[in-house]
């Protein structure tokens, strides 16, 4: 007699296809892993990036108001010629905006620098401007000088400003 042999309840090569979905599966978690890990490496670099330039420009900041408050007499440090202090003078400037840093520093050459480099890093500046004089009618009493102290920091493609309000009596 003979035997017939049916394709459909052959199960020889069905180890085969299972080892195949599952490495199929586990190729596919792979790479998603991979990605993810990708992704997650570049939000790290670019938080490193942020950061980096936020101290930078602090550091700008608090240098610009130590400058401030080195000066001993606010006429002279509102007279560019006899301070060379340009960074605070200029009013009309609003740093708050990234373009008015553009071509400022001395690398940029730019004789109307409204900013000074930072000692803390090369890539980091700092401006003043002031905002307005508080005081009494009285000529012998102090006056309140009120300035807005900006720090930038251009760091790895990144860029960070940052603004304090900074009161000094004279």
């Amino acid at each position: 007699m003979k035997t017939i042999i049916s394709p459909l309840k052959n199960e020889n090569g069905s180890a085969i296809v299972l080892a195949l979905v599952i490495l199929a599966v586990l190729t596919i978690i792979g790479i998603s892993a991979s990605t993810t890990s990708t992704v997650e490496l570049k939000i790290v670099r670019n938080e490193k990036i942020h950061t980096q330039n936020f101290y930078y420009a602090e550091a700008g900041v608090y240098e610009g108001a130590q400058r401030i408050e080195q000066e001993a007499n606010p006429e002279v440090q509102l007279i560019a010629e006899t301070t060379g202090h340009d960074w605070l003078n200029d009013n009309t400037v609003d740093f708050s905006t990234p373009a008015a840093w553009q071509n400022l520093g001395p690398a940029s050459g730019n004789v109307n620098d409204n900013s000074d480099p930072s000692v803390v890093d090369p890539n980091a500046f700092f401006a003043a401007n002031l905002r307005k004089v508080i005081g009494s009618l009285d000529i012998s009493s102090p006056r309140t000088y009120e300035y807005s102290v900006f720090g930038l920091s251009q760091w790895n493609g990144g860029q960070s400003i940052i603004e304090i309000g900074y009161k000094k009596k004279f």
